[in-house]
């Protein structure tokens, strides 16, 4: 079934994570954009109702910066979608993922999308604590200017 495992998106999750993101890079966080219906552009806050935030963020792993597009569904499905210019990967938890060969909590690492491996996060939630280690990975790797620093921390959060 996918992401969210048929319930519905949990807007006030998807709100948590970014005042988290707020709170961790303060001025880092350039900019932040709302979608309220699947396939519409991101905009300006509007109301409630969120189907998923976009959160620019600087600077990047490689380029000046990127942004994560972050969503949250009430089964505690999530999915942190991180791009800059030539890069991108993805954490995520997928309760569909639970009777295959796939991790419910996964990484789907630059060049393979497809890929799913075990996460290196280690809860499922609060929003708040889930964001704090999505950030702590990917930290490492803007301060190495390392992509492959995503996804090898150990304990996380």
């Amino acid at each position: 079934m996918g992401m969210g495992n048929g319930s519905r998106i949990d807007s006030k999750a998807i709100d948590e994570s970014v005042e988290q993101m707020r709170h961790q890079l303060d001025k880092g966080v350039i900019k932040v954009r709302f979608r309220y219906r699947k396939g519409q552009p991101f905009k300006h806050r509007e109301g409630e109702d969120l189907r998923a935030a976009r959160v620019t963020v600087a600077p990047g792993i490689h380029k000046r910066g990127g942004y994560f597009d972050v969503q949250w569904w009430v089964n505690g499905d999530y999915k942190y979608h991180y791009r800059e210019d030539g890069l991108e990967f993805r954490f995520g938890r997928e309760a569909a993922n639970e009777p295959t060969s796939k991790p419910v909590r996964h990484f789907h690492p630059p060049g393979d999308l497809d890929a799913h491996t075990r996460s290196c996060i280690g809860v499922e939630q609060p929003p708040e604590l889930v964001t704090i280690a999505v950030l702590k990975t990917w930290w490492a790797a803007v301060e190495n200017g390392d992509e492959n620093l995503v996804n090898a921390q150990n304990g996380l959060p």
